[in-house]
């Protein structure tokens, strides 16, 4: 991924480093944050007058002696202690300058300091050789929120205020710079967000770290990324998600799947797809594998009962014992698979021709294969609209068959039918699944094509104006949605940067958010494997 940033200013003070202000007992606390809101501080800070001249004068204007306020800002000065976030970040930053071809991030420093306090501070131990220069009130004669300091830090380096981020804890400080063109950013105190602010600006500063970290992750779990229930704690095996990975990445080594019988030139009646149809209980009988939930497996062809793909990869959770097979994780199967392996499956042909004949009252194409859920759901059709533009020597908008299930999908987009999401997907995976049908159909099925483009990009401007509650999984895909569409990096830029906070620092993933949830129940999905790979794709096709 292509670098935005080259340059990072940091204020000192609350943001490189901290102190301590319940040790400080000269004065009260207070009275210390008076004194430094005084017209005599701001004239110390650019070094107009010399610390002796600066206590006698900030003791008057405060009535008290000399003697407390240097005692008081002495205390302070020694309980002094560099920020661990911002310190791993400068030597990340500087680690990287030794790798062949990689650019230069400047680090400079931006700080409101008297003199004898710069004197003071550069004696802890610090990574300050990293640092291409500082830019300090008492040299300058100048002070923020003052422009003048900014523009002289800009005329003195070159930097392009466009391409520059500046680190600072107070907001008109933050609002000066901005109003210049720098890239400002509040930090706030110690806790999460802060934490949160210090990823966003590693992988914005260090893209390419962020790519090898990413799939660091996915191989690093490489057949064992399980999905799991939100709040939960029970991680499952299933095959969607790992088809999604296996598409997204072209990986085959990262998933497991359980596949379902081989053809045959006489297929069994248990395969069939009229039978399965018709007799549900010929398309229940689900494989269960002996491998425990928590194990790796590769891919790997294994006997079922139908030419169907199921959901669930081994044992079925918080539903029915027994689980149907589905036109989704199907028609997702045909369309992740590389050609090599679509001689493992059922004909296409025969696939589909099922899923023609197997509609709800409306004409819909159902998702299961079985009489007793009789249920449709519009991400459900959309990729198996998907399915069929890519495997159907017919047009999608040619078929008759497909004709309610292709309203449907254009219906459901036009009128923003998905803003509350569906029974089984949130309003994220509808947006991400149109897309990439709007993507693929251009050249196969250019009427439905032009029914698509003349709401998916409407509809991905509106979702990205909508919180996504910091859902990992929905961020993504409708980042990727963008992507996918061509609509240009600076149009989610807002989400991306989000997503780029979240990737967790001690493996390099993402958390699983949720895209999808079981039916009955409502209980919601993630994988963190797939929405790992989401990201990493985005990343890649950045690049």
């Amino acid at each position: 991924m292509s670098r935005q940033y080259d340059n990072i200013i940091f204020d000192l003070g609350d943001v490189l480093f901290h102190w301590d202000a319940s040790t400080v007992t000269a004065l009260p606390k207070q009275t210390i944050r008076a004194m430094m809101n005084t017209t005599i501080w701001l004239d110390y800070e650019r070094g107009f007058l010399s610390p002796e001249q600066a206590h006698k004068l900030l003791a008057t204007e405060l009535k008290t002696t000399p003697e407390l306020v240097a005692e008081s800002l002495e205390q302070a000065q020694l309980t002094l202690r560099p920020d661990a976030e911002m310190t791993d970040l400068i030597l990340k930053l500087g680690a990287a300058r030794t790798r062949p071809g990689q650019a230069k991030v400047r680090i400079l420093g931006l700080s409101n300091i008297a003199k004898d306090h710069f004197v003071g501070i550069q004696k802890i131990q610090f990574p300050w050789h990293l640092f291409d220069r500082i830019f300090t009130s008492c040299h300058t004669g100048m002070r923020k929120p003052d422009l003048c300091i900014y523009q002289h830090l800009i005329q003195e380096t070159g930097v392009d205020p466009t391409r520059t981020i500046f680190l600072d804890d107070r907001v008109e400080n933050i609002f000066a710079a901005r109003s210049l063109g720098l890239r400002g950013e509040v930090v706030g105190r110690l806790g999460p967000e802060r934490s949160q602010l210090v990823r966003l600006l590693t992988n914005l500063l260090l893209p390419d770290d962020t790519l090898i970290r990413a799939e660091g992750f996915l191989r690093s779990r490489a057949g064992n990324h399980l999905s799991e229930f939100e709040g939960k704690g029970m991680p499952f095996r299933d095959n969607f998600s790992q088809l999604l990975l296996w598409e997204l990445t072209g990986m085959e080594e990262l998933v497991y799947l359980t596949w379902p019988t081989s053809p045959s030139s006489e297929p069994s009646s248990a395969s069939s797809p009229v039978d399965t149809i018709s007799n549900p209980d010929s398309a229940v009988e689900l494989l269960l594998d002996d491998a425990p939930p928590n194990s790796s497996q590769k891919t790997k062809p294994a006997a079922a009962s139908s030419p169907f793909w199921n959901y669930f990869s081994s044992q079925p959770v918080l539903t029915t014992k027994t689980f149907p097979e589905d036109a989704d994780t199907t028609s997702v199967a045909y369309l992740s698979l590389p050609p090599q392996h679509l001689s493992s499956v059922a004909p296409a042909s025969e696939v589909m021709a099922a899923m023609a004949a197997n509609t709800s009252a409306d004409g819909i194409i159902q998702v299961y294969f079985s009489s007793s859920r009789p249920h449709t759901c519009p991400v459900v059709c959309i990729n198996v609209l998907r399915f069929f533009n890519k495997f159907s020597a017919t047009p999608v908008e040619e078929d008759d068959r497909l004709k309610p299930t292709v309203d449907f999908v254009i219906n459901s987009l036009a009128n923003r039918a998905y803003v509350h999401g569906s029974r089984y997907y949130v309003p994220e995976a509808f947006l991400y699944f149109a897309a990439l049908l709007y993507g693929e159909c251009k050249g196969s099925s250019p009427g439905l094509w032009e029914r698509l483009d003349r709401h998916t990009k409407g509809a991905l401007l509106e979702r990205l104006r909508v919180s996504a509650a910091g859902n990992a999984a929905a961020l993504v895909m409708r980042v990727r949605a963008c992507q996918v569409a061509g609509m240009g990096r600076e149009v989610a830029k807002q989400d991306f940067e989000e997503l780029l906070s979240l990737q967790r620092a001690e493996d390099g993933g993402w958390p699983a958010g949720w895209f999808c949830r079981m039916g009955r129940t409502g209980d919601a999905i993630g994988n963190r494997g797939l929405t790992t790979g989401m990201v990493w794709r985005v990343l890649r096709d950045w690049s």
